[in-house]
């Protein structure tokens, strides 16, 4: 064999080998797949049986929320006496039953009622009586107007007052 037949033999030789073990490395591959699966049924297996056997988690939250507008407004039985709508970073100190608090230090800002033993978490849609005090209007406004809020963080009511404060306030300088 002369040299050109050779370099052509040892290159068919080296593609062969080159095939081989590209066959070798996809039937590997091939086996490799085929246990991973085995592996995801037997993990799937194993966790429809915990979902089986294990109940449902439930957790109670640290604030009871009022679910309805009766458990957040609903004082029957208890004289007509009127209550307090505040807020600030701290709770008062000597609330009143039916007494609701805005708490300001956490943002979205929350709503709480007195129960007469705890304050309870209220969603700001159940009441807007905080927002027709003045005094918070005036705090909303000076969070608008160092930009710490603006008024897209404010409820429809909120903004309503805040805007009706601030019509009041160019009138007057007429």
């Amino acid at each position: 064999m002369d040299r050109k037949s050779q370099a052509k033999e040892l290159e068919l030789q080296a593609k062969e080998v080159k095939t081989q073990e590209l066959k070798t490395t996809l039937i590997q591959t091939e086996l490799d797949l085929a246990n991973a699966v085995l592996v995801i049924q037997e993990k799937e297996a194993e966790l429809a049986q915990l979902k089986v056997k294990t109940p449902p988690i439930k957790s109670s939250p640290p604030i009871t929320f009022a679910l309805t507008d009766n458990d957040a407004d609903n004082l029957e039985g208890l004289p007509d006496t009127p209550t307090n709508a505040g807020f600030g970073t701290k709770f008062p100190s000597n609330p009143q039953r039916g007494d609701i608090f805005l708490r300001v230090d956490m943002l979205p800002n929350k709503l709480f009622k007195w129960n007469g033993q705890k304050w309870i978490e209220i969603a700001k849609s159940t009441t807007d009586r905080y927002a027709y005090e003045e005094e918070y209007i005036l705090y909303l406004l000076e969070k608008i107007r160092t930009k710490e809020y603006s008024m897209d963080d404010l409820s429809p009511t909120e903004r309503d007052q805040v805007i009706g404060r601030l019509n009041y306030q160019e009138k007057s300088k007429l």
